[in-house]
């Protein structure tokens, strides 16, 4: 039996990733090391920046590729392959808009290789986010950011505003964004257009392959898209219930280990 896809790609939190934030790196470079000899490409999709991702994967980072901060910087073997910011002015009427509707949020912005937070946001709340940035730091207001490309901006924020966020903004500014609720209390939110979806995609034209070619899996809103993208499609069993909907197949949940076992599976059917 020959392997039906040609790359996979996994969203890492409540996905590839365990309750703890961990993967077994032993098991992890065994099935790299086999798909490596069949020439099936690795990808992680995710809304974390490549910052932080690159400090997730270690010795792994150049061996595999990555769709990071959904979609909207792509990178292929440790190398910038693409990226589609947001339009500065555009991020700081977003900022301004959710405060004013929301009240004040926690918000990371995120610039290319780092993130930046509020003085003002709690220090544990930071710290938190802090983590999911694999860099950043501190300004007092937004305007003291650097002149860099702003690609993501994520909310502490309940999911459950992410469509009425894109469409207040759209509605206002003549469609500029698209908004994700990646987590229960997270809203992620980059250029319009732009989701794992359409980065997978345009990272696989660059290999030669498409959507045909890919199995996927994720577990949240911002992997949707990703899933519908792709041929071979699995929701975790610890995903949400509209996440499914829009899957072929479920794998058992990340405490068990579930993409590894799927893609164990495939591996030991092609022998």
């Amino acid at each position: 039996m020959t392997l039906p896809f040609k790359a996979v790609a996994v969203d890492m939190d409540g996905t590839f990733l365990d309750d703890r934030k961990q993967f077994n790196h032993e098991e992890f470079d065994q099935i790299l090391t086999e798909f490596e000899k069949r020439n099936v490409q690795f990808i992680v999709a995710s809304g974390r920046p490549y910052a932080r991702l690159e400090q997730d994967f270690g010795e792994f980072a150049n061996r595999i590729d990555f769709v990071s901060l959904n979609g909207s910087r792509l990178i292929i073997k440790g190398k910038d392959a693409a990226g589609y910011p947001m339009e500065r002015q555009d991020a700081l009427n977003l900022i301004k808009d959710v405060r004013e509707k929301y009240g004040t949020r926690a918000t990371m912005v995120f610039e290319k290789d780092i993130a930046y937070l509020k003085t003002d946001v709690p220090k544990e709340e930071r710290d938190f986010l802090a983590y999911f940035a694999g860099r950043s730091a501190e300004v007092d207001n937004w305007n003291d950011m650097p002149e860099e490309d702003i690609f993501q901006i994520t909310f502490d924020l309940d999911r459950k505003y992410a469509k009425a966020i894109e469409d207040d903004f759209n509605n206002k500014y003549e469609n500029k964004i698209s908004a994700f609720g990646s987590a229960n209390t997270a809203i992620d939110v980059n250029v319009q257009g732009i989701n794992k979806g359409a980065g997978l995609k345009r990272l696989l034209e660059q290999m030669n392959m498409t959507g045909d070619d890919l199995i996927a899996f994720g577990d949240g809103g911002n992997d949707i898209a990703m899933l519908q993208f792709a041929k071979y499609s699995y929701a975790m069993a610890n995903g949400m219930e509209e996440v499914k909907k829009h899957a072929k197949f479920v794998a058992p949940a990340n405490t068990e280990n579930g993409v590894f076992k799927v893609l164990q599976k495939y591996l030991a059917e092609d022998k």
